[in-house]
Formats: structure tokens, C-alpha cells, sequence
């Protein structure tokens, strides 16, 4: 992860128990890149990383959830206020990049907070009024620098051929495209320049 991570100083990393460690960085500039860049994976299976207080027991930290990039894909100008809403069906919503005309691809960018424990969702959805009718329209999400995940169950953790005897249909891989195979970085997040529609999620 020192690698990947690309530290200015040397963290120490002390083993607590099987796959439990604590960390202690040399910097802040460090710690905010690790903890801000995600999601991180160590041979394709997501690092879950929390902030420590040093007086918690260790063993009750909850490592349940990382930050990740999701695409709300071919999602039209006017329903981007209804960005926030749709972005809380999939997980806590952090902030959304602002719409600008030199973005190139055709969806919007969202940062959330997903719980690792549940399934990922491939699809998100409005109901609108269209005179007298009642219509429900569905959007395809994907996620950017996906962990492994579970293209049958939509859980992370595991590949399909690993889920039950690891023999499936095609028709049963519902959660098979959820992986960006496209995106632009780490977007511009909260501070200057936010629209209106950014802020934490309540």
C-alpha cells in the first residue's frame, strides 16, 4: 500500500490481529490522500480504512464502509437537483461534481459513502408526472475503481465464479457492468467552486 499510496513519509503500521492494523502517518498531507482518494484495494479486495482516536477498543471500530466515485449514467440536466435523493438509495451522499460544459461523458459524478456489507446497486430511479401518468425512470449507476465484487449477488468481496458452486447463466450476472471503465480523476470534491447541490448528506 506504500506504493500505491505514494507517501511523502513513512507511516507505522502496527499488526493488531488477523487483518487489523493500526497506522500512524508522518504527515497530513499523507493521511488526507489516504483517506480521501479511495477506494483502495490490495489484490482487487477493498482496504477499509477509519479514523482512530487512540482511546476506542480497536476490536469495535466499525470497518464497514469506503468512499467511492459513482456514475449516475444519461441522467438529463433538469433532474440533477434530484442528484442528492437518488445518490441516498446507494449510500450516504458526500458531494456531487458540479455539471460544466468541457465535462466529457454522459452521466454525473458522485461521491458516497457505501456500506461494504450490503449489495451494490446497479440501477437508481424517479417517479415523475407527465400529465396524467405516473412514470418511473431508471438510470444505470457505475462505480469508479471498483473493488472486486459479485456479478450475481452485487456483493463485494468475491467474483462470480466464487459465488455458490460458481456455475451461473449469462442471464444471471445482473450486476456484470458496474465497474467505470472511464472516469477523469478525483474531481474537484467540497470547498471553492461547489454548486448548490453539493454538501453533506443528511
Amino acid at each position: 500500500m506504500r506504493i500505491a499510496w505514494d507517501l511523502a513519509k513513512e507511516v507505522k503500521t502496527r499488526p493488531l490481529e488477523d487483518n487489523l492494523y493500526t497506522m500512524q502517518f508522518g504527515c497530513l498531507g499523507d493521511w488526507e490522500r489516504v483517506m480521501e482518494e479511495g477506494p483502495w484495494t490490495f489484490k482487487g479486495k477493498a482496504v477499509v480504512i477509519a479514523q482512530y482516536d487512540g482511546f476506542t477498543k480497536p476490536s469495535i471500530i466499525e470497518l464497514n464502509k469506503i468512499d467511492i466515485w459513482m456514475q449516475i449514467h444519461d441522467l438529463p440536466d433538469g433532474f440533477f437537483p434530484k442528484i442528492k435523493a437518488l445518490s441516498a438509495t446507494v449510500g450516504e451522499f458526500i458531494f456531487a461534481e458540479p455539471k460544466s460544459h468541457d465535462f466529457e461523458g454522459n452521466f454525473a459524478r458522485v461521491r458516497l459513502r457505501i456500506d461494504v456489507t450490503k449489495p451494490l446497486k446497479n440501477a437508481v430511479s424517479l417517479v415523475i408526472k407527465k400529465k396524467d401518468a405516473v412514470q418511473r425512470v431508471i438510470f444505470r449507476v457505475k462505480y469508479e475503481r471498483l473493488p472486486d465484487w459479485c456479478a450475481v449477488c452485487g456483493y463485494l468481496g468475491h467474483l462470480f465464479k466464487e459465488c455458490g458452486d460458481g456455475v451461473h447463466p449469462p442471464k444471471s450476472l445482473v450486476f456484470k457492468d458496474l465497474k467505470a471503465t472511464w472516469f477523469k480523476g478525483l474531481g474537484n470534491g467540497p470547498g471553492e467552486g461547489r454548486s448548490s447541490y453539493e454538501g453533506n448528506g443528511s
